[in-house]
Order: structure tokens, then sequence, then C-alpha cells
């Protein structure tokens, strides 16, 4: 817990740095005349979303139009969400209060809304660390399910165990966070063998890795549980791989679907099932995704099959019995497109399973 304290207040210190030397000198850029003075969306106030943009700006990336705007996602499947609004959390202690010290330090974290009650809601991490969250507060009805948000609290509560965090609402502002189309957003790998065994996985790609966690050096060795637990040799407990890279292919679109943005979660909920995920892997897909696809008149969508998979090689090992690897390259479109119907199957899940799912927005 100290260390990611640490961390977290290095992250801090170093976004503070960097506000501070932009507003007191200002930085112009060459190739598009901007000048940096800190306060970036103008709203008078140097806050979490500038740094955000003054980051974005230091690694060359465009200005980010939607800065402000809520991420929606509106698709978290949280039990029963209008009647949870109006009443208070009523479920198992989130953590044992008498067992934990409180901290009495504040904490920031990127998350996602999952349910609202009124009292609480309850949040997830948009990166894939294994916390889960409880905000105590009374939350205004400008924030909805789904919503991707910086959430800062205190006198948190955090249980080593079962990684759960519950703490006091400090703020609450949206994020601004937005894809790079020519990443391969966070596949993730699930491994499911019939006894815990000790399984080592590398991952060759036509590319570069963006980011990993756990940290990928050369390769991640874990002991896997039959429930997808998986645990590295420090102990620290994981439900799956994650990574991001920039691949060098050409995706496939001769074959796939042009598919309503409304009509986006019904269809993945069915396509998914198809391609063999279960209904846990296939709601983390879902609630990643559909932020993104779901406002869009149309989405034209193609599962790649050896676009993707000669350019991200995947050996495990022991080999899995069954191997399901599902990447959704996709593409908004202001009109419906004709395509022809892409085939959807999988394996039947037996033995030793390993899943992996990820994607990409094209264009």
């Amino acid at each position: 817990m100290k260390k990611m304290i640490s961390m977290i207040l290095a992250v801090c210190l170093g976004i503070s740095m960097i506000i501070t030397a932009l507003i007191s000198a200002g930085a112009e850029s060459d190739d598009n005349n901007l000048m940096i003075v800190g306060d970036m969306d103008g709203d008078g106030s140097v806050t979490i979303l500038d740094a955000t943009e003054i980051q974005r700006y230091l690694a060359k990336m465009p200005a980010n139009e939607n800065i402000g705007k809520p991420v929606r996602i509106t698709d978290a499947e949280p039990e029963k969400p209008d009647e949870n609004k109006r009443k208070p959390y009523d479920g198992e202690p989130w953590v044992d209060k008498e067992s934990i010290e409180p901290s009495s330090d504040s904490s920031s974290e990127l998350v996602y809304i999952y349910q609202i009650y009124s009292d609480c809601f309850i949040a997830m991490p948009v990166f894939p660390f294994p916390n889960e969250f409880k905000i105590n507060c009374e939350l205004s009805d400008e924030w909805c399910v789904g919503d991707e948000v910086f959430v800062t609290f205190n006198n948190y509560y955090y249980d080593e165990d079962t990684q759960r965090i519950e703490g006091e609402l400090v703020s609450i502002e949206p994020s601004t966070i937005q894809p790079d189309p020519d990443v391969a957003y966070k596949p993730v790998i699930y491994l499911y063998p019939e006894e815990e065994t000790q399984v080592d996985v590398k991952l060759t790609l036509n590319g570069e890795f963006l980011c990993t966690y756990p940290q990928y050096n050369g390769g991640w060795s874990v002991t896997a549980s039959p429930d997808g637990t998986l645990t590295n040799k420090d102990g620290k407990e994981y439900n799956y791989l994650y990574w991001e890279g920039k691949l060098n292919t050409r995706y496939d679109f001769s074959k796939g679907f042009c598919v309503k943005g409304s009509d986006t979660a019904a269809f993945l909920e069915e396509a998914l099932a198809q391609l063999g995920l279960s209904r846990r892997e296939a709601n983390e897909f879902i609630v990643y995704w559909l932020q993104q696809m779901q406002d869009n008149p149309y989405n034209i969508i193609s599962f790649q099959t050896e676009a993707y998979t000669d350019a991200a090689t995947l050996d495990i090992s022991p080999a899995p019995d069954t191997l399901i690897r599902v990447f959704m390259a996709w593409t908004p479109s202001d009109e419906y497109v004709e395509i022809p119907e892409q085939a959807l199957t999988a394996p039947s899940r037996e033995g030793f399973t390993a899943v992996e799912w990820g994607g990409a927005k094209v264009g």
C-alpha cells in the first residue's frame, strides 16, 4: 500500500511540476503555434483535466476536442441502477473497517461508475487493476452509470485481500481520455487451467508494446487457478494479463457487419457469445468498447483472424487445449454500408482454456 501511495504522489508531483513550469514560462509549439499556459480548457483554473491535455501536447498528440465532456458507457450491467439510485447501499460490508486502519491521505483514480446508490457509488478501474471502489457521497444527477471519471477520495480503507477500497468523495471530474486510432486497445488474456498450473506466456508483436500489466519482461510467468486467478512470483493476484501496442498490419474488412450505433450493445452480446466469450468476458469487452460506438450512426465491424493473429503471435506454455482469440476492428460510418456478413464460430471450451479479447478503431 505504501508503494501505491508513493507512486500516486510521484505522478501527482510530476504533473504539478509540469503545470508549474508551463504556467510560469509558457511553451510554444513550432508545429501548430499552440501557447500552453496551464489552463487548457479555459475554465479559469488548472485541474487534472488540464494536466491530461498537457500530457497529450508533450506526447505530440492532437488536442482533445471533447475536453470537459464526460465519457459515457451506459451499459455496465448494474443491477437495477434506477432503483439503486433511490436507496442506500445495503449490501455486504465493503471492507472490514475494524481490522483495517484508514489512510489519512487522498488518492485519485480513473474509474467508470458501475452502480449508483443514494449514499455512495461503486466504481471499477478503467485500466486493468484489480481494485473495486466504494465511494461514499450523494452523487448528483449529472452522473450516470457507465461514466468514466477522475475521482479523488480520502479517509479510505484498503483491503489487501479483496483489493477493495472504500473512501469519502473529495471531487469528481469527467474523463477526457480518448483512444488512439492506431493502437490495439486492451487485449487481455485469461487463463483457465483444469488445476493450479505454472503458465508462461509470450507475445511477439509486429509492432511495439505501449503498456503492459503486470509488466512484460520478455514474457509473463504466473500461477493460474481454474477460476482464472493469476498469481505472480511476488504473490500479487490478477484477473488477466493486459497489453496495448501498435501493430503493423492491415485489418481485413472484406466481411463483417454494419450495425446501428444504438444496436451495438445487443449485437455485441450475441456476437461475442458466438465467438466463445463467457458472460463475464463479454461484459468486460462491451463495457470497454460501447462508450465509443453507441452514439455513432453506424459502426462497421469485422472480427479479425490472421490479420491480427499473425501480427501478435501468442505462445502459451503449457499449450492450452482450447484457445479463443477475439479481436474486433471497427470504424464509425455516417451511413449504412453493404458488407458481406461474417460467419462467427468458436471452439468448445474444453480442458485448459486460454481466452484473449481486444480491438482497434480504424481510421
